[in-house]
């Protein structure tokens, strides 16, 4: 059971090490389209906030390298506990969306022309915001989902089409997330500057209730 405990723990923390190294790439996309776009303050305001979030990634890639040293010493040692175990395969399977998830967060509703490269900067900047389940408007998102569109302007989730006005919700850290989001140079304000005429209302929520991914991860 110890054994088992640290193996759940080490799977746990090296997933997410593998979706930071790949959010940290992907989320670079809505900056570097909304440049051309930017007065020289506004410029200023987006390099320091993009050095602040690169630096708060760093921070917990580097803190989840220490859980990992951790959870292997667990294996070695065999101390880590059956509750411990039990905890991290909850959060296992709330990572890899394989069951419902309630709890406060926020809404970003999404009125107008957007894309799926947009959606997925969205998502993955909700995720480095410590998101912890995220849903666009009824499909759960995981940490394979990818995104498309349709001939009719309507987006995809996994293939499955979600149709505009779009809600993208996010369980977690209710203040963090919402931070995160309307922060002045933050990644609804480069959405405003490419997608003009485009209405963004981000709101806190008490409760949210996401599903869990229509297909199973395998």
């Amino acid at each position: 059971m110890r054994s088992n405990a640290g193996v759940i723990a080490v799977t746990v923390v090296a997933l997410f090490l593998g979706v930071l190294a790949v959010t940290q790439i992907q989320a670079q996309d809505v900056y570097s389209r909304s440049l051309q776009l930017e007065t020289p303050a506004s410029l200023t305001t987006l390099i320091a906030n993009l050095s602040e979030r690169n630096n708060a990634i760093k921070d917990e890639i580097l803190d989840l390298r220490h859980r990992t040293d951790t959870a292997r010493e667990a294996i070695a040692s065999g101390t880590g506990s059956l509750t411990e175990a039990e905890r991290q395969l909850s959060q296992l399977r709330v990572f890899a969306g394989m069951s419902a998830v309630s709890g406060p967060g926020i809404s970003v509703r999404i009125e107008g022309t957007f894309d799926e490269r947009a959606l997925s900067d969205l998502v993955n900047e909700l995720r480095n915001a410590g998101a912890e389940a995220i849903a666009v408007n009824t499909a759960r998102v995981g940490p394979r989902s990818w995104f498309g569109a349709t001939t009719d302007h309507a987006l995809t989730v996994d293939s499955a089409a979600v149709r505009g006005p779009w809600q993208v919700r996010a369980v977690g850290s209710t203040d963090v997330m919402y931070v995160a989001m309307t922060r002045t140079g933050g990644i609804i304000g480069q959405f405003q500057l490419i997608y003009k005429g485009t209405r963004f209302d981000v709101s806190r929520e008490s409760t949210l209730d996401l599903p869990a991914l229509a297909t199973p991860l395998r």
